[in-house]
């Protein structure tokens, strides 16, 4: 018996209501003993629950077997004919299992397919998250190597500058000083790209130190304003009074801010001014950089590092229209 047909059985009591009732009407008419008040409300309302009982369980039964995948076009109508087929006990359709069995199985699969899909997502995480430990590990080695081919060659070339052998023409030392120049930007290129690598496989450990923001603050000022002066940039501040300590390595905090931010002023056209602003917010301390202009991120090797140091700190780094945000949590201590 399918659930369709068990529901349809609960129509079963109300008629046989109706039935007492018009017993009752029968009996009360004939024996004059039943008001013929209390006989009309009695059928009013036998017959109101004949016809909500009929209407809810249709609903119910459609609804079932919707869920249950049933098709309405092959299946017995629902009506006084499946009622019959209730009471008689046929069924509606050729499967043997009703239509919560079919519910139970199809919510079955479907969480076995979820299930499924959460250990193949969390494989799929654990072998990125492996595959990138290994990039960061090749880019950490890889930069080593290269940082010591430049050592060697860095060493030449400073002799060769810093010790005369012999008489060199103004072409020959302007040559080696501008290989010499080249050999020192890569090589700070690539000490930049291995602290990348040795943060992003976890082989950088950095302190939780409470570290007042005032103080972070203005020991960039002086960098920025410099760096300002030299690619024809104004910046002023405006720091807010008594800032709260924020947690981090207080090196790593200050190098990281001071690139970011130095990498965003060489980004500004000349002339152009940028307003540094810090004060409290919420459970952080914001560090705003106003310059105007569009919402371009900052890229390039020092703009990465200064990110992933923030990160590591538990504070962000947004780019929005015009401004470049800092956010650093607040220290418990």
């Amino acid at each position: 018996m399918t659930v369709g047909q068990r529901l349809f059985l609960a129509v079963v009591p109300a008629i046989i209501g109706v039935f007492a009732v018009a017993g009752l009407a029968y009996w009360g008419e004939y024996g004059r003993q039943a008001p013929h008040l209390l006989v009309l409300a009695g059928v009013i309302a036998s017959l109101g629950s004949l016809i909500m009982t009929w209407v809810n369980t249709r609903y119910v039964a459609r609804r079932i077997q919707r869920l249950a995948g049933t098709d309405a076009s092959a299946s017995r109508p629902l009506g006084l004919r499946g009622l019959a087929d209730a009471v008689t006990g046929r069924a509606i359709a050729t499967d043997t299992r009703d239509e919560l069995d079919r519910i139970e199985s199809t919510v079955q699969e479907l969480n076995d397919a979820v299930s499924q899909a959460r250990v193949e997502g969390a494989a799929r995480v654990a072998a990125a998250e492996s595959r990138a430990g290994e990039y960061a590990t090749l880019l950490s080695d890889a930069t080593g190597d290269a940082m010591k081919q430049l050592d060697e060659a860095r060493l030449p070339l400073h002799i060769l500058l810093d010790n005369h052998f012999g008489d060199l023409n103004e072409n020959q030392e302007e040559m080696l000083a501008a290989a010499r120049s080249a050999v020192e930007v890569a090589d700070q290129r690539l000490r930049r790209l291995r602290e990348i690598a040795d943060i992003d496989r976890g082989a950088v450990t950095l302190r939780r130190d409470a570290v007042r923001a005032g103080d972070l603050i203005a020991s960039l000022l002086p960098g920025l304003n410099a760096l300002g002066q030299e690619v024809g940039v104004s910046v002023t501040a405006d720091v807010a009074p008594a800032l709260p300590r924020v947690s981090g390595d207080r090196a790593r905090l200050q190098e990281a801010c001071t690139l970011l931010l130095a990498e965003r002023l060489r980004a500004l056209q000349p002339g152009a001014s940028c307003t540094l602003t810090a004060g409290p917010d919420r459970a952080s301390v914001r560090i705003d950089l106003r310059y105007g202009g569009p919402a371009t991120p900052v890229a390039g090797a020092d703009a990465a590092l200064a990110r992933r140091l923030i990160d590591a700190a538990g504070g962000s780094v947004e780019d929005k229209a015009g401004e470049t945000v800092i956010t650093l949590p607040t220290s418990a201590t």
